[in-house]
């Protein structure tokens, strides 16, 4: 039998349980279907929040323009992502978009029925600048008359390229948009508050979805279906690669992945140790290394406690880990975790990245 690895061609948001994500799919669906809407999506990163818009847009054969804002170094940057995702002008609709295009940018250049930005935009201000763009796709949407989706990803780091207050200046900059909806994504804990608490300048004007884990046993038993088509004959670490990488479901998948080949060599007994070690301390280990070197040695010591799996606040830890006061551990655990390193958890503090967690046992332990 031919073996092949069936983790790079699937991903398990195909065929997500009732209780994770059944639902979900075809509201976000319905909301793309729409105009003028406005969504929350948050949850920890790598719990396939991108992936479920994705296949809610294809589904609704609607238009996506994404954009990570994290990815971006301004207001204009991000203004100029959302230009390049716009769709192709239709040749019978391209004189409509041109005398759209002239009254939000200074220059305009046509290439292969594909309008774009040379030169400068009107004003300079990277405010302005997006806030040109998305008047532009607001009248582009009305003018193929059907909705068009803007989504901000990582929309907490607007905070760090928008200036003061920028959730109240895209507020400003969208409140009389009809034709585009708007979805608001975001991995960063303190999001949900950000947006909706009650001096927020979307306070109440936002759907709210939250992309949690998929059930675990649900999981388990996809991995070793997954495995099972892919050539190996009983599959059974579908169970273990959960509990190891869990639970955000592409560190799942990315385990599952490496841990079917592995599998398929037959030469380690313990499958999902082995490949754990791959991914810890081979494919990530320079990112892991910069890392490390980026953090404070109060910080190192908290890592190097919760990976033991010793209490933060004991004082004999404490000691044990060269930190002279409470207060030093919990300043730097707060620092983690606002920096998404640990994030907290109805069961405590863990890891955000399960192999980070296995690297520092590895080399700090």
């Amino acid at each position: 039998m031919t073996i092949s690895n069936p983790f790079f061609f699937e991903s398990p948001s195909t065929s997500w349980s009732f209780t994770d994500r059944e639902t979900l799919l075809p509201a976000v669906t319905t909301f793309l279907q729409q105009r003028g809407r406005r969504l929350l999506i948050h949850g920890r990163r790598r719990t396939g929040k991108t992936s479920l818009i994705q296949n809610a847009a294809h589904k609704a054969k609607a238009v996506l323009l994404y954009v990570d804002i994290s990815t971006a170094a301004s207001l204009a940057e991000v203004a100029k992502k959302l230009l390049d995702s716009a769709p192709p002008e239709e040749s019978s609709a391209l004189a409509s978009a041109l005398a759209i295009a002239r009254k939000h940018f200074q220059s305009i250049v046509l290439t292969a029925g594909k309008l774009s930005l040379a030169g400068n935009f009107r004003q300079e201000s990277g405010e302005t600048t997006l806030e040109q763009v998305l008047a532009y796709l607001d009248e582009r949407a009305a003018l193929a008359d059907e909705p068009w989706t803007i989504c901000f990803d990582e929309f907490q780091d607007m905070r760090v390229i928008g200036g003061d207050r920028p959730d109240w200046k895209i507020r400003g900059i969208i409140q009389h948009h009809r034709h585009l909806n708007y979805i608001f994504t975001g991995s960063d804990h303190r999001l949900l508050a950000w947006m909706s608490e009650s001096d927020a300048a979307f306070f109440k004007q936002l759907q709210q979805v939250e992309v949690g884990p998929i059930d675990a046993e649900h999981l388990a038993r996809w991995i070793d279906r997954r495995a099972k088509t892919g050539g190996l004959p009983d599959p059974t670490f579908g169970v273990a690669v959960v509990a190891a990488a869990g639970p955000c479901t592409g560190d799942i998948v990315r385990l599952a992945k490496v841990a079917f080949d592995i599998a398929a060599a037959g030469k380690a007994k313990d499958v999902v140790a082995t490949a754990i070690d791959a991914i810890a301390l081979g494919e990530l280990n320079a990112e892991f290394n910069a890392r490390w070197a980026d953090l404070s040695v109060p910080q190192r010591s908290v890592l190097q406690m919760v990976a033991a799996g010793k209490p933060t606040t004991a004082s004999d830890t404490l000691r044990e880990y060269g930190l002279r006061t409470p207060s030093t551990a919990q300043s730097a655990l707060a620092r983690l975790i606002d920096r998404q390193i640990l994030v907290r958890t109805a069961n405590g503090v863990i890891f955000d990245n399960p192999f980070f967690r296995r690297w520092v046992i590895f080399h700090a332990i």
